[in-house]
């Protein structure tokens, strides 16, 4: 699974680096300025503009899950084109994704609220909902079974397999916090160089923004990594079939 995360990246770094840049660095960096903002960057400690604040992190948020998932879609198209050998056009595939872009957008919204309650009633529910349903974007866009269809169809895909993924995505989480860190900590110290509050305000925005656009598109690949690895494992789907169904 690591392995053909890294080959569907690699071979469409370019592509797939612009895509995540505008459709998840973007609005990442909206909602930092929306906090920054808010916590004001003046240095006398005084709460910001509300208003402005408010406005740029509901816009950030508004385009951040669009454009999550207009990623993911064509993160998925691209990584079965990949991995069946083909030479996809990540431009191309994102215009290919836009119907099935309300039906995804309602997939999140049913899998945030489940994720909502099982963490009011503990953390570990919410945990293993988010392994057994791990796949269900790529299930959707693959197979167009439904919101609850594919739902159901990631809790049977991942049914066995459950404890890798979930170290996959411990690891994946952990790499995260650390690259976050490390670009962060960079930019943080540049600014602090030349002692300028909004310096580090406009370096906390870029890196809000590279950190949004390398997990968008690590994230995208890794979860149609695991589908494609699951359907191989279990229904013996190679990509040439899987990559049939664009046809």
């Amino acid at each position: 699974m690591v392995s053909n995360t890294f080959r569907v990246v690699g071979a469409n770094l370019r592509e797939l680096s612009i895509l995540a840049l505008l459709l998840a660095g973007l609005p990442a960096a909206v909602m930092g300025w929306g906090q920054i903002v808010l916590t004001g960057a003046s240095g006398t400690g005084e709460i910001g503009d509300l208003g402005l604040a408010s406005a740029l992190m509901g816009i950030g948020f508004l385009a951040l899950m669009i454009g999550s998932v207009l990623l993911q879609a064509s993160t998925i198209r691209v990584a079965v084109g990949t991995l069946n050998g083909d030479k996809p056009s990540a431009f191309r595939e994102l215009g290919k994704t836009y119907s099935v872009l309300l039906p995804l957008i309602g997939l999140g919204i049913v899998m945030m609220f489940a994720y909502g309650i099982a963490f009011l009633l503990l953390v570990v529910p919410a945990i293993i909902l988010g392994v057994i349903w791990v796949i269900a974007t790529p299930a959707y866009v693959m197979e167009r079974p439904g919101v609850f269809g594919a739902l159901g169809r990631s809790r049977d895909l991942t049914r066995g397999h459950r404890w890798p993924i979930f170290g996959l995505l411990v690891v994946y989480f952990v790499a995260y916090f650390v690259v976050s860190a490390v670009l962060g900590g960079i930019f943080v110290a540049l600014s602090m160089i030349g002692g300028d509050l909004s310096a580090m305000a406009i370096s906390s925005t870029i890196s809000n923004a590279l950190v949004g656009a390398i997990s968008g598109v690590v994230t995208s690949a890794g979860i149609s990594s695991i589908y494609y690895e699951l359907r191989m494992i279990k229904e013996g789907v190679g990509a040439a079939q899987l990559a049939a169904v664009f046809d």
